[in-house]
């Protein structure tokens, strides 16, 4: 029996050849194509006013060559090209997953968001985390920085380990290429550029969230890559002269050596120049990002696209660094959807009280204040006030503690627990 061909079926098999070809390439049996992509896929490099920058933008603008690892799995994994090493291109690898393939389906044609997760040290691309963004809707890469595959095996081609002698390391001119942060950033840059041409991603509508040194890595992406739509470091800062923790181990260079190290590698260099909004996640206690340079990071970003969010008692870990909602909320809310995050602003401060205006369906507000100056961060001792009675006009005013403080800082929350703070006060 015959049927004869009609415009319809030419049309159902059109769409089966594209979806096909979608799938293909989505699973690395066809190239990438990207002469047609937008020209804002390139970074702009000429916004950065600093001159012999180490990063090569225009290069990590163009989505690395890759090859996927392993496709039958929900979290799909891959190796993508990164800068060379001692003259021989590094291979990276990573995790992908999206929400078609999180839930075992072929893909449907839909976009997606998309983010890049950076994990801090001692950490890893982690399968766990690009699944959790894969099931809240989200497309998601994670990459391991230490030069490791998915089993923590060191890749015969892989990139700079993670050791604390690599990332804070001796060296000469000659070397600053091959430290471990100048590959971290590449291969967190050009993690960006191969996403963003994946076909389940919409490429304007991408987001980067680090944690600890993968927060570290974040405030200095963000001051470089200006396609991403938003930021939020977790933990990590800039200053780290100043820090705890990091100030030590900077010791062991020669003086010389520290200021170069810092010229090249502090994230306070490069995030005067970011210019999406950035959420800045930290507790007030933590061990290796501290209130003092913390508090001088944010303020590198202008108070419109800066926001906080202090969690008192934070712990320091990866679980603990991507479970916060507020990633999430502040993501959706730079996208248009989703409610707006709270946000608290410090209006004024007299001789007894200091006012805060703050934003969105405040329903619980805490002001916390400690006055320990010689402790370090971690062994500080805070008290908190609670604020039993909330304004309807948004405007709070916190009487101060009759013994004074050192440092403060308000946090608020709303009816469904995403939080937000002020700035540190410290006086």
């Amino acid at each position: 029996m015959h049927f004869r061909k009609s415009a319809l079926d030419d049309g159902i098999r059109s769409r089966i050849i594209v979806g096909f070809i979608s799938w293909l390439m989505a699973f690395g049996c066809v190239p990438l194509d990207t002469s047609g992509q937008d020209e804002t896929i390139k970074i702009d490099q000429h916004r950065i006013g600093i001159n012999n920058l180490l990063w090569d933008l225009a290069s990590l603008s163009r989505p690395p060559a890759f090859k996927w690892l392993k496709q039958d799995s929900v979290v799909a994994s891959l190796f993508y090209s990164s800068v060379a090493l001692n003259g021989k291109p590094t291979q990276v690898f990573a995790y992908y997953s999206d929400p078609d393939h999180i839930a075992g389906s072929p893909p449907s044609g839909k976009k997606f968001p998309a983010v890049v997760l950076v994990h801090g040290g001692g950490g890893k691309a982690f399968q766990q985390w690009v699944a959790l963004w894969a099931k809240s809707g989200y497309a998601a890469i994670a990459m391991d920085l230490a030069g490791k595959d998915g089993n923590g095996k060191q890749i015969e081609e892989g990139g700079p380990d993670q050791s604390n002698e690599n990332k804070i390391m001796h060296f000469t001119s000659a070397d600053v290429r091959k430290s471990w942060s100048y590959h971290a950033v590449s291969s967190v840059i050009l993690a960006h550029s191969l996403l963003r041409v994946f076909p389940a991603v919409r490429q304007h509508e991408t987001f980067i969230t680090g944690i600890s040194w993968g927060g570290y890595l974040t405030c200095i992406v963000a001051g470089l890559d200006n396609r991403f739509k938003g930021a939020v470091p977790v933990y990590g800062c800039g200053f780290l002269g100043e820090s705890d923790i990091f100030k030590n181990q900077l010791a062991r260079l020669e003086p010389s050596e520290q200021k170069s190290w810092l010229d090249y590698y502090d994230p306070s260099v490069y995030l005067p120049f970011a210019s999406m909004p950035v959420l800045f996640i930290n507790g007030n206690k933590d061990k290796h990002y501290n209130v003092v340079p913390y508090h001088k990071t944010y303020q590198l970003v202008p108070a419109g696209q800066r926001y906080l969010c202090i969690k008192p008692n934070m712990k320091h870990g990866h679980p603990p660094g991507w479970e916060p909602v507020e990633i999430k909320c502040f993501f959706d809310q730079l996208r248009n959807d989703g409610p707006s995050m709270p946000k608290v602003l410090k209006q004024n401060e007299t001789d007894s009280t200091i006012g805060f205006w703050t934003t969105g369906n405040v329903v619980e507000a805490t002001f916390y204040f400690s006055n320990q100056t010689s402790a370090l961060n971690e062994q500080r001792i805070w008290q908190s006030i609670p604020v039993t009675s909330l304004p309807a006009n948004g405007m709070i005013t916190i009487q101060k503690p009759a013994t004074g403080f050192k440092y403060a800082f308000l946090q608020v929350s709303d009816a469904t627990k995403v939080s937000a703070s002020s700035e540190f006060i410290i006086q």
